[in-house]
């Protein structure tokens, strides 16, 4: 039965994050090609200037259901075996490896990070937060988004033998962070060498005069 439930997890969870949530909301929400902004400084900025903090905040909340969603029925659908918690951090694996690695892309996929931070909340409240704000630090003294993403998912390993139980949970967990590591593994070098680019959000108008607009 355990098999089983996972089994079926793997599929619900890996197919959810495989959906490209920009492809889904060009078409139905935004009308428009998401995909032409770019996930640095001034794409996002781009992004922001048209769509506001609203648009924003439907896409975020977009990126958050796809991983929501199959780590809880992955924690659902284990609880009959009484094991909740291995079910939401498998889930969450699946999802993450859906989001990477998605097969209906040929495997190039979008960014892991943003799938385990909301992920986390859900195997567990304090993890995740913990995590974001340990990230949201970083960030802050540093200005480098893969700085504090790399950070922010090593001590979420750390801290899991504190807030979790369950050798298999931690396993999956540590497999969650060597996803994050092998996605910023060029920043990482970059990090090393001194010629990673911080991210600062500035206000640009220049979207004003772009013949797309």
């Amino acid at each position: 039965m355990i098999a089983f439930l996972l089994s079926l997890t793997a599929v619900i969870a890996y197919f959810m994050g495989s959906l490209n949530t920009s492809i889904i909301a060009s078409h139905f929400i935004f009308h428009c090609d998401l995909l032409a902004f770019s996930r640095d400084n001034e794409g996002i900025t781009r992004f922001y200037n048209r769509f506001g903090t609203k648009g924003t905040v439907i896409l975020l909340a977009m990126e958050a259901a796809k991983t929501a969603l199959p780590v809880l029925i992955g924690g659902w659908l284990m609880s009959t075996c009484d094991q909740t918690v291995l079910g939401k951090a498998f889930a969450l694996f699946c999802v993450m490896m859906g989001t990477r690695f998605p097969i209906m892309l040929k495997f190039r996929g979008e960014t892991s990070f943003i799938a385990y931070a909301v992920g986390l909340l859900f195997l567990n409240l304090w993890l995740g937060i913990i995590t974001i704000l340990v990230m949201a630090a970083v960030y802050f003294f540093s200005r480098y988004i893969s700085l504090a993403a790399i950070a922010g998912a090593l001590f979420s390993y750390f801290f899991t033998f504190i807030t979790l139980d369950g050798e298999w949970v931690h396993r999956l967990i540590l497999l969650c962070v060597v996803i994050v590591l092998i996605e910023y593994r060029k920043n990482i070098v970059l990090l090393i060498k001194g010629k990673e680019e911080k991210f600062i959000f500035k206000k640009d108008i220049s979207y004003m005069f772009d013949d797309d607009y």
